[in-house]
């Protein structure tokens, strides 16, 4: 243990024992979060004190409830009450005082209960007695009945029989849900069926899993729609799908597996393989598992006998954790016969298992698999491009660049995939950066959710202008070397070739490049943008002059693509450029590219000690010029309200000689500081006493009491 991890243990163990019931209780609260985030593969890193955490909720139930430190205490217990803490549990049920705590002393209480070998009386009765109280709400009750559902106690059984007989459908569903568990059917199938039939149409989702799921049972993985001729396999087939005992489960398993009837075989197969099948059934899964030689025996002589209906369930069975090298004679065969996509994907799927297992891979198996690829008939050819790239390496490249030269587009797409996961890319890249190229700019298929382009030429295409392709030879040629990891004077070239173009989708993901944090600075750090820094800065000043670009250059963006662009790329240079942002707020070719300037000068502005005076100038301008919409002009004063420092003075004294009450009002309010107001108190007052006093904007009364609290 490290001494972080010591120092950490140590404070939280301080305040588990803090005199302070808040403290304690938000220790309980960063224990329980900790153990909600387990569900994502994390280890709670305060479970060396579970114990300690478990003395301390049980010491804030004996206290009287109180600033939620019973609910605290109770989600804690949920995990980690014992059998010796039912007694107190049910205090805290008996005295809880809103529906939370009563909830989690519930789920603490079927905890505690579910560690004795013997329900504790007290507490038992206590919870059945809410469930059977009709005057509770239907929830409450149901809570309840939760709190029961994992224990093992023919009581507990009584009860969610009595209540599956409720008048209330709510209480009765969820008690049929109960018994519809596989080892509580095997008593109560007949009433379960009875009140299945009894819902209406709209019963709930849970009414609906019972009787599709629980009462349909697991027929089969590939035999669904096949019923069984012979009447003693039939019998069979039903006591596998709803045993009476493991006894008879297993016999009615080994009938049907030992059969001569092979869809039968391929039905004990599917129960064997699948989860919801013969384990899912047996009070003891772990008697499943004398049975595994014989399984894999039988579904091993199922691939032997011509074109048996049980090859799919068999090849299925023996996947990729049981096969073997010596079951490579096996899958050839049933290659080599089958004409089923099923069968050719479940086979597919032994031979990954066999070519791993294999120290020296059987050829004959590559070939056949790779066989599959060109074959346009077949159906799994991507499937089969995986196995063999995983199975395989580099030396799966002479199939692979086979399936980019000979494959359809989707192939191709998934043999370029295989290939750059292999380190292809670096063996091959002539071919499937030409490949990548013959798709233009969309790939034909996305292996993975992964564009192959991007992983052929490297991320990122741009940000603004993903998918476009250059049209100019030579500036597709620059692209491509921008999308290159590494970083040296061809980099740079290829840079400035795209920003001095006249194209401006180029000039637009050159400043992509040069902006995003995934574009230059990912490739050379933060000097990689230095050498085209000045020239960054021309483009910024001429797009930001400029109307929008064509609609249909910027594919996802439309025509705001353009100034998206370098609007990005002002946002990084923005602090240490105050003049080139002051020029794109006052000639910005838009309405929306001012607003983000001025969200720029916003951010500048936070960091800042003192307002650059041109910035501050612009702004000034911007809010005295009539053709801008008023409310950048208001946003453009409330700015310099917000300015550091005292430049902006003479900017709010000007926009207050202009004719619109609203920039009147805001501007005189960035004037009523107590440094600044009585300087320019006349010229308030007489702008106070010639605004309206009915609808006039709020700075206008703001103004008016600061010039009478200020002159008392």
């Amino acid at each position: 243990m490290s001494d972080d991890e010591k120092s950490r243990l140590g404070e939280f163990s301080a305040r588990l024992e803090s005199d302070d019931a808040d403290v304690v209780r938000g220790a309980l609260d960063d224990y329980q979060s900790a153990q909600a985030d387990t569900r994502w593969g994390v280890d709670n890193p305060y479970w060396p004190l579970a114990n300690e955490v478990r003395f301390a909720a049980r010491d804030l139930l004996r206290r009287p409830p109180s600033g939620g430190g019973h609910a605290s205490a109770l989600t804690v217990m949920w995990h980690l009450a014992e059998e010796e803490d039912a007694d107190l549990l049910a205090d805290a049920l008996e005295g809880a005082p809103d529906a939370e705590v009563r909830e989690m002393a519930l789920l603490a209480a079927g905890a505690a209960l579910a560690k004795g070998e013997e329900p504790n009386r007290r507490l038992l009765a206590l919870i059945t007695a809410m469930v059977l109280d009709e005057g509770l709400e239907v929830q409450d009750r149901r809570d309840a009945l939760r709190a029961l559902d994992d224990l093992d106690f023919p009581e507990v059984e009584d009860l969610i029989v009595r209540v599956s007989e409720s008048s209330e459908l709510e209480l009765q569903v969820c008690a049929a849900g109960y018994l519809a568990t596989p080892l509580r059917l095997r008593v109560h199938r007949d009433r379960v069926t009875r009140l299945a039939k009894s819902w209406p149409e709209d019963a709930g989702w849970v009414a609906e899993h019972i009787r599709r799921e629980a009462l349909a049972g697991f027929h089969s993985t590939y035999w669904k729609d096949t019923e069984l001729d012979d009447p003693v396999l039939r019998k069979a087939h039903d006591e596998l799908m709803f045993p009476l005992s493991d006894e008879g489960c297993l016999r009615a398993f080994a009938t049907l597996l030992r059969s001569e009837d092979p869809v039968a075989v391929g039905i004990a197969l599917d129960h064997y393989e699948s989860s919801e099948g013969l384990r899912h059934v047996l009070e003891d899964e772990e008697r499943a598992d004398a049975y595994l030689p014989e399984v894999l025996a039988r579904a091993r002589e199922v691939l032997r006998r011509p074109m048996s209906p049980a090859e799919v369930s068999a090849l299925n069975m023996i996947g990729t954790r049981h096969a073997e090298p010596g079951d490579a004679g096996l899958l050839l065969d049933v290659l080599t016969r089958t004409d089923s996509d099923a069968v050719r994907n479940e086979a597919i799927w032994m031979a990954y298992g066999v070519l791993d297992e294999a120290e020296v891979k059987d050829e004959r198996l590559v070939a056949a698999l790779g066989d599959l690829i060109f074959d346009p008939s077949v159906g799994t050819k991507e499937t089969a491009i995986r196995i063999l790239a995983d199975s395989l390496g580099a030396d799966a490249d002479d199939i692979l660049l086979r399936a980019l030269r000979e494959g359809e587009p989707k192939v191709q797409a998934h043999a370029s995939y295989y290939l750059v996961r292999t380190g292809g890319l670096d063996r091959h890249r002539a071919i499937l950066e030409e490949v990548a190229e013959s798709w233009g700019d969309r790939p034909p298929h996305r292996p993975w959710g992964e564009d192959p382009i991007e992983m052929i030429f490297g991320r990122p295409h741009s940000i603004h202008w993903k998918g476009h392709r250059l049209a100019d030879p030579d500036l597709y040629r620059a692209h491509k070397r921008l999308r290159a990891p590494t970083v040296d004077e061809s980099y740079h070239q290829a840079l400035r070739t795209l920003l001095e173009s006249d194209d401006p989708a180029a000039v637009g993901i050159a400043l992509d490049h040069w902006w995003s944090p995934d574009g230059a600075v990912e490739r050379g750090g933060e000097e990689a943008r230095g050498p085209e820094r000045e020239l960054v800065l021309d483009r910024i000043r001429e797009v930001l002059r400029q109307p929008p670009a064509p609609a249909e250059l910027g594919r996802t963006y439309g025509p705001e693509a353009k100034h998206l662009t370098a609007l990005s790329a002002l946002d990084v240079v923005a602090a240490e450029e105050p003049s080139l942002l002051a020029e794109v707020v006052e000639a910005a070719a838009s309405d929306y590219v001012r607003e983000r300037a001025l969200d720029a000068v916003e951010a500048v502005f936070k960091d800042a000690e003192e307002a650059d005076l041109r910035l501050v100038e612009a702004l000034g301008n911007v809010a005295c010029e009539e053709n801008v919409p008023l409310n950048d002009r208001v946003r453009a004063l409330e700015l310099l309200d917000e300015s550091p420092g005292s430049n902006s003075v003479d900017a709010l004294v000007r926009a207050t000689r202009c004719p619109e009450v609203e920039v009147q009002a805001v501007a005189a309010w960035g004037l009523m500081w107590e440094e600044v107001i009585e300087d320019h108190r006349a010229m308030l007052e007489e702008l106070s006493a010639s605004w309206p006093v009915e609808d006039a904007p709020w700075e206008v009364t703001r103004v008016r009491d600061m010039l009478d609290a200020a002159g008392k």
